[in-house]
């Protein structure tokens, strides 16, 4: 699986509150690093944010 990838799964599992044990956690951190689990988080919030944006801006029908 590639460090991408890696990454992205433990950003997901994390927000939803999902990672298992501890010890599988830092072995998920562990394998790819600090800086692309933050990258990979700040782009996932920014698309979270932006989709409900998006949900809020279609509801109210502007």
């Amino acid at each position: 699986m590639s460090n991408l990838m890696r990454a992205l799964r433990a950003v997901l599992w994390s927000f939803i509150g999902l990672g298992g044990r501890r010890a599988d956690a830092d072995k998920r951190t562990a394998q790819v690093g600090i800086l692309p689990l933050i990258g990979v988080a700040f782009v996932v919030v920014l698309l979270l944010i932006a989709g409900l944006l998006g949900l809020a801006h279609y509801a109210a029908g502007a």
